[in-house]
């Protein structure tokens, strides 16, 4: 079994696993839910002990990295123009809740900064250019 195959026989394992969470909660059935977990972690554990080695290159943590970066930059750029959205429509039509919602999202946005500022220079301090 390569890298492709496991990963491909991870997603379905994490699909059959969130099919399983949907019906359980469309059912309201806890039990359900939680065998669901249970036998989904249990075929995952089965086929990374028969995958054992996981080769990971500089191409797949540059691509990683990259990826990554993107999100955080269009997930945060999102919230917070949601934010601004949610704040002007509030004080145009007088919903406060909406006010209070993009509130809310502002400052997801800004923790989301946040976070990321400190992990780059604690990351910048252990692996990069010493200052």
């Amino acid at each position: 079994m390569n890298y492709k195959n496991y990963l491909q026989i991870r997603s379905l394992i994490t699909l059959l696993i969130v099919s399983i969470i949907s019906m359980a909660v469309i059912s309201n059935n806890l039990y359900l839910a939680i065998v669901g977990i249970f036998i989904g972690v249990l075929f995952i554990f089965l086929v990374r002990n028969k995958f054992k080695k996981i080769v990971v290159d500089e191409r797949v943590l540059s691509v990683s990295g990259k990826a990554s970066r993107i999100t955080y930059v269009i997930g945060t750029i999102f919230l917070a123009l949601l934010g601004l959205f949610f704040i002007f429509l509030a004080k145009l039509y007088k919903y406060p809740y909406l006010e209070s919602l993009g509130i809310v999202f502002s400052y997801i946005a800004l923790l989301m900064i946040t976070i990321y500022s400190i992990s780059y220079h604690y990351y910048n301090r252990e692996y990069g250019a010493d200052e």
